[in-house]
């Protein structure tokens, strides 16, 4: 065999060793672990026979603790404790969800025409504040149960209140994981959001239209 050939035969052959090792590296590494589940605040559509009001709403971000600012799925086995189910989660922060859900589910009636976040739309004639006290699967007895509890303020966006509210919602968990836990914390908060954006527009009516001191 000629020298070149010797060389070249050498050269493929090294060749080859280091794909069948390269090869063997890849083999016996584990597989990536699938995506987790993610899970959306869904809006409402609530049917109003009013006019369009002439006033704004600026809805701002929830407030929530850091037992709810988070983006994982809540879970009560005990009072005073909450751990989060794996598997699955909201897509985004909870507060923020809710936030852009309400925003929505206003639009949604057809009768406010100027609404937004207080983002969007940083002047407004009233203010929605809420603050979540309770978005989480409660677990007690055996039974499961998705707890919704929101504190609702009508403000001029300053320091003036002319309404607050808690509401509050409960709804049956089909089954122990994130998705079932998701879908019954959503239609709690469905329930929620149809109340009060009824009780809002109720509210905020009331407050354009009273005397002006």
């Amino acid at each position: 065999m000629k020298p070149t050939s010797l060389a070249k035969v050498t050269r493929l052959a090294a060749l080859a060793a280091g794909v069948l090792a390269l090869s063997s590296c890849i083999s016996v590494l584990p597989d990536a672990p699938p995506a987790s589940a993610r899970y959306l605040v869904t809006d409402v559509s609530v049917t109003e026979s009013r006019a369009p009001v002439a006033w704004t709403l600026g809805v701002e971000e929830p407030d929530a603790t850091l037992a709810f600012n988070t983006a994982k799925i809540a879970l009560s086995r005990e009072p005073a404790r909450i751990e989060y189910y794996a598997g699955g989660e909201w897509v985004d922060r909870a507060p923020r969800l809710l936030g852009a859900a309400l925003v929505r589910s206003f639009e949604n009636t057809g009768v406010v025409k100027g609404v937004g976040s207080r983002v969007t739309l940083p002047i407004s004639t009233f203010a929605l504040q809420t603050d979540i006290r309770r978005l989480t699967i409660t677990s007690l007895g055996g039974a499961q149960t998705a707890d919704v509890a929101i504190f609702a303020r009508l403000t001029n966006g300053r320091s003036l209140v002319h309404a607050s509210k808690l509401f509050t919602a409960q709804e049956p968990v089909a089954a122990d994981n994130a998705g079932a836990a998701a879908a019954a914390l959503n239609a709690g908060l469905e329930k929620v959001q149809r109340e009060l954006v009824v009780w809002t527009l109720d509210e905020a009516d009331r407050a354009a239209s009273a005397p002006k001191s």
